[in-house]
């Protein structure tokens, strides 16, 4: 049989904003797949168990920022060589300064970070219960800390769902992305 040696793994099915159509927050997700945080010693059981694995997607459902585990899963994939991914999208309003810190240390490859909106007023009419100003300023602590290792990973992507409110500042995100 094959092994594959890339797999995603979900360390959250679990997020704290409300956005409209989003499955996770439909309480859609939860019927299928239950809802909670990958523990560190499941994920390390699962790594020991598949030694062959080299890279990891750490999101899908929920916000993978939310798991309180997760410095030491950060931690245990950069002893293991596994490269890390959070692509499929963090909304980024909660994150521990420690686990900001961890991102950067622990040499995670790239985060796409999902923020609909250039202003705190559009970007909370699809994010509820988020926050514009908070995830601008952990990305900012985020790229302080790039700075301060002089690295640059983990590489940020700003993932902006065009709706009819929010169209008019597609290029002010542009612009700020590129900053």
């Amino acid at each position: 049989y094959s092994r594959p040696r890339h797999v995603c793994i979900e360390a959250s099915t679990v997020c704290q904003l409300k956005c409209v159509s989003c499955p996770t927050s439909n309480k859609i997700i939860h019927k299928v797949f239950g809802s909670g945080f990958l523990s560190f010693n499941d994920y390390k059981h699962f790594i020991e168990a598949h030694p062959w694995i080299t890279r990891i997607e750490l999101s899908n459902w929920g916000e993978v920022f939310l798991n309180p585990e997760l410095t030491e899963i950060l931690e245990f994939s950069q002893q293991k060589n596994i490269l890390l991914t959070i692509d499929n999208g963090a909304n980024m309003n909660a994150v521990p300064e420690k686990v900001l810190e961890a991102l950067v240390r622990c040499r995670v490859q790239s985060i796409t970070c999902s923020i609909d909106g250039a202003s705190e007023e559009t970007y909370s009419v699809y994010r509820v219960n988020g926050s514009y100003n908070q995830v601008i300023k952990n990305i900012r602590r985020l790229n302080e800390y790039k700075q301060q290792y002089g690295c640059d990973k983990p590489r940020l992507r700003w993932q902006f769902v065009a709706f009819g409110h929010n169209e008019h500042e597609i290029g002010t995100a542009r612009s700020l992305a590129s900053n």
